[in-house]
């Protein structure tokens, strides 16, 4: 598990989007560049009639098809896009892009985003076992993992017994644990409960 502190993004949508994936960009080996290649993949694989519409090149499809000139220019054109997305102040940043932009985060930080995301609603971000690369054991292993999260936020806010404004510098983030926490529990819960229906 990361050192890294869950922290809530205050102000819109696409700023907690923009947020995590700079925080990514800026703690990962990961480039832009290969953010922008994930991004196309998966408006590609998500929405592609969109992002044909929008002028998003398909880049994985451009590997087997153009030349390097070509693909070049076309994967440097759509960097600006991105780079300007993530810049914040520049352009409005586009909502059909949210679900791509999401999964082509790496996958602490696209826990991280949906969890936050989610919580704006009072929702937890329930992924389900068996879906989307999600196995029993990442599940459990994430389970396992937020609770020391919650416990040790909770260990250092609850010293003198209870919750109150001095609490406040660490509460967010201890929210923000608990919720994935409890998604975690969820999910191991629900596919409990499946496979046992299965086996009756």
């Amino acid at each position: 598990m990361s050192s890294y502190r869950q922290q809530t993004h205050s102000s819109t949508r696409d700023s907690v989007l923009i947020a995590h994936a700079s925080d990514m960009l800026s703690r990962t080996s990961m480039s832009k560049e290969d953010f922008a290649e994930a991004l196309s993949k998966a408006l590609y694989s998500m929405a592609p009639e969109k992002a044909k519409a929008k002028d998003v090149p398909d880049l994985e499809s451009l590997t087997q098809t153009a030349d390097h000139q070509t693909y070049a220019r076309l994967a440097g054109s759509w960097l600006k896009r991105v780079q300007r997305w993530l810049a914040a102040d520049t352009v409005e940043f586009p909502s059909w892009i949210e679900e791509a932009w999401v999964q082509s985060l790496l996958p602490e930080w696209r826990e991280r985003c949906l969890i936050e995301l989610a919580s704006r609603y009072g929702l937890l971000a329930v992924r389900a076992v068996g879906i989307d690369g999600v196995c029993a054991m990442t599940a459990f292993s994430g389970l396992v993992g937020h609770f020391g999260d919650a416990a040790g936020a909770g260990g250092q806010i609850l010293a003198d017994g209870r919750i109150d404004h001095i609490d406040a510098p660490h509460l967010p983030g201890f929210a923000l644990s608990c919720r994935a926490l409890a998604a975690h529990a969820v999910a191991m819960a629900e596919k409990a409960e499946k496979v046992s229906a299965e086996i009756a």
